[in-house]
This record gives structure tokens, sequence and C-alpha cells, in this order.
């Protein structure tokens, strides 16, 4: 169990582990593509009114004497554009020479710097440039850094680039940015992880504890002590239905050895007096304590006697053979010829105790089934009616079909059978003496017998009993 336990949370955790590690690179990768491109959007804006303060400057210069009021403009607008953005902005020639720089300190002329010759190769070749670099030793630093061409009124298309501008945006921002990001993160998934770990544990340990008071209490009965049961939970779920299982199939299993017991304490006494009487009386008559003129009526009592022993035999033998998982085989008989058969072989025990007998069947009532069993399912009705009917009693038979299914019912009058005994009567091994009277010749098994037959034939049976009758019941289908 502490393997189950173990596994359990082991598997629990990593799924969560998992699920905590895909949710939070999910989380950082937008939240970091989401800073990225409006650093990328910052960058491209800055760039592009860079070079187009640029191109307005180097037009208005065409006119001499606007030259010192441009300038002074265009320093100005460059110089602010770099402070709203915290950019640097590098205006070079065609070769990458710098011709001027901007920071939001101001606007400067810068001779003899170059821009890395990879820059400018790609500025002219794609008119774009983008990339994380220090631009030649130029920055303080990694930075964001973009260039395009400022293209020059009257330029052709073949006309190589004159002015070309770039602009750089430091990225220690975005990186303490997506440190903080992160951080924060990782904060959050250890504190919610620790506490979705702490409640896993002690889910999947209530989840297990069951299964180990059942482990327990399985452990005890096995030792022999049936009288374990599992307490039931409150609430109505899976563990709840386990442990009522548990404790019906305790009260099964405790039942039937109690029947058990019961049957072979019966058995030992149904074998051990017939037994002690063949044995008395046939000794008796080879040593020749009984007369001969006794022994032919010691003899008939020897004889009822050994019948005695051979229908406990055979009832046990039926019994195994119903518990088998062997198919009974079926084919097509008269019920009604049957149960007439059946009715005349009681006719002496019938005219004995003077009963008024009352056959209510159809003249014939063809079935499909296993004529043997059902021969033996009537019989026992018939014989078990006949022990407990009261002297000049009744006894009736009522057999119909409705809706292609055989409704048989017998009923007697004399001793009812109590409440208690009504639940059990069908089970195996079980006598009901207390409410029937005593019965020497039962074993506990002619009802159970009958039962598994009718239920094996897809039908069902039940008794009742009252106001001075007792009936029998059973229906399956034709």
């Amino acid at each position: 169990m502490k393997g189950l336990f173990f596994r359990n949370f082991i598997i629990y955790a990593i799924v969560i582990c998992v699920s905590f590690a895909a949710l939070g690179s999910a989380f950082v990768y937008q939240i970091n593509s989401f800073a990225l491109q409006e650093k990328m959007n910052m960058l491209s804006d800055t760039t592009n009114r860079a070079a187009e303060s640029t191109i307005l400057y180097l037009e208005s210069s065409s006119d001499t004497g606007q030259v010192q009021p441009a300038a002074k403009l265009y320093r100005s607008t460059m110089t602010q554009l770099a402070a709203e953005n915290e950019a640097t902005i590098f205006v070079t020639d065609h070769t990458g020479e710098m011709l001027l720089v901007a920071t939001k300190e101001g606007c400067y002329n810068q001779k003899g710097g170059f821009v890395p010759t990879k820059a400018v190769e790609t500025v002219i070749s794609n008119g774009s440039y983008y990339e994380m670099s220090d631009l030649g030793g130029y920055l303080s630093g990694s930075h964001f850094v973009s260039g395009i061409i400022a293209e020059l009124p009257g330029a052709n298309a073949t006309d190589e680039p004159e002015i070309l501008v770039f602009a750089a945006i430091s990225s220690e921002s975005t990186l303490i940015f997506f440190v903080n990001i992160i951080s924060t993160f990782l904060l959050m998934t250890g504190i919610v992880l620790s506490l979705t770990l702490c409640v896993t544990y002690f889910v999947t340990w209530n989840q297990v504890r069951p299964l180990k008071v059942m482990a327990a209490a399985s452990r005890r009965f096995a030792r022999g002590d049936h009288s374990t049961r599992i307490p039931l939970p409150r609430r109505r779920n899976e563990v709840y239905e386990m442990a009522a299982s548990f404790n019906h199939m305790a009260d099964t299993i405790e039942r039937h050895q109690t029947m058990q017991r019961d049957l072979i304490a019966n058995v030992s006494h149904d074998l051990r007096t017939p037994m002690t009487t063949i044995g008395g009386f046939v000794d008796g008559i080879l040593d020749g304590a009984i007369p001969p003129d006794k022994q032919e009526q010691y003899l008939r009592i020897v004889s009822e006697e050994i019948k005695r022993l051979s229908r406990l035999a055979n009832s046990m033998v039926t019994m195994s053979k119903m518990e088998s998982s062997e198919e009974l085989i079926k084919s097509p008989f008269d019920m009604s010829e049957m149960v007439i058969r059946i009715a005349l072989g009681f006719e002496q025990k019938i005219n004995d105790k003077r009963i008024e007998l009352d056959l209510d069947i159809p003249d014939t009532c063809p079935i499909n089934g296993n004529h043997d069993a059902l021969f033996q399912v009537v019989y026992n009705l018939f014989d078990n009616a006949l022990k407990f009917v009261n002297e000049e009693g009744e006894l009736k038979i009522l057999m119909e079909v409705r809706g292609g299914r055989l409704q048989f019912n017998i009923r007697n009058t004399g001793s009812e059978i109590d409440p208690e005994s009504l639940k059990h009567i069908f089970d195996r091994f079980y006598k009901s003496d207390k409410s029937r009277g005593q019965n020497p010749n039962g074993s506990g098994l002619g009802l159970y017998i009958a039962k598994t037959i009718i239920v094996r034939h897809g039908g069902a049976i039940h008794a009742r009993s009252g106001d001075g009758k007792t009936e029998f019941c059973f229906e399956l289908p034709i």
C-alpha cells in the first residue's frame, strides 16, 4: 500500500510540475515576445523619425539662407528624439563613416568613426538592418540596433545612397524586465507548487487510506476474525461501495459458514442415526437377538433408513451439479403431464393425511426446459408442502401461462414460516425447523436446489406465508 501511495503521489507531482512548466514557458514566452515587439516598434519608429528629420534637414540646407536655422532645428529635433526613447542615433554616409551622433545629452558632429561594415552592407542590400550588438564598440553593452537608408529627394534607385541612419536602444531594461518576470513567476510557481503538492499529498493519502483499512480488515478476516467490518464513510462514493461490498461479503461468508456448521451437524446426525439403527438391527439379526418372525419388520426399517441415506447423498450430488458451470440441456415436454404424474406419486400420502387436493392446471402446457431438473423442483415443492400441511388440510396447485412465462403456485394450509426464516429459506444448508416443525428427513438443500434450477432456467422463485397458509411460487420462460 505504501508503494501505491508513493507512486500516485509521484505521478500527481510530475503531472503538476510538467503543467506548471508548460504554463510558465508559454507565459514567459508571450511576455518576452510582447516586450521585444514593443522594443522593436519603438526602435523602428525612432529610426524612421530620425531619417525623416535628416531628409528634411538636407532639403532645408540646400537653401544657403536657411543653413544655420535648419541645422539648429535639426540638432534640437534629433536630441529630443534620442531623449524621448533613450536612444543613440548615428547618421553616416554610404561607407559607414559617422557624420553625426545624437543622444539625450545633445547632437554633435562625429568624424573618423565607422559603423561596422556588415551593418552598412545589410542596410544597402536589404534596405533595413536589425541586430543586437555594441555597434563595433561605440555602444556600452548590448543594444537593439536598427538602420535604414535616408533617401534624398530626386535620388534614383540605381544611385548609391548618400545617408544612412542607425538608432540603438539599450537592451538592459528589457533584460531586467525579463529577469523580473522570470523571478516573479518562479516565486509564485514555487509557492503555488508547494501548496499544490501539499494538497496532493493529503488527497492521495486520503484516497489510499481506505484501501489500507480494507487491506487490514481483509488480513484479520483471513486470520479467522469473521466479525471484522469496515466503517462506512459518510459520503456515498466508490469507497463507500467498496466498503459496503466488503461488509456484505463478510456477512454472506459468516452466514454461509454458520449454515455449513449447521449442515455438518445435521448431516452428521442424519448419517449417525440411520447408520446406528441399521447396524443395531443387522447385528441383532446376525447374533439371533431378533427372532425370525420379527426380522422382516426390522429389515423394512433398515430399508427405509438406507433410502433416507440415499436421499441425502442424492441431494448433495444434485447440489454439486447445480453449482457447476455445466449448461442445462433443454428439450420440449408437457408440464401439465409432469405435475399430474408427481401428484399421483404422492397419492398414498395425500390419502393418509386426508388432504383436499385442488389441481388448477391447463390440460396441456408445452414448455422447453430440462425435464429432470424441473421435475425435481416440482417434486421438492410438492413433498415440502405435504410435510407441513395439517391433517385434513388443503393443498392447491395453480399453473398458467401469462405473457410467455409459466406461473406455478403451490399453497398449503398448516404451520406458517416466520418472517426471518422467509429471508433465508432458499439459502444453501438452511433448515427452517424452528418455524415449520422438526423435519428429521430434511438436509436444508431442497429449496436451495429448486431456486438454483429455476434461476438457471431464467426464472425466479419466492415464498410467502401468513393467515395459516404457505405458498411457494415460481415463474420461468416457456
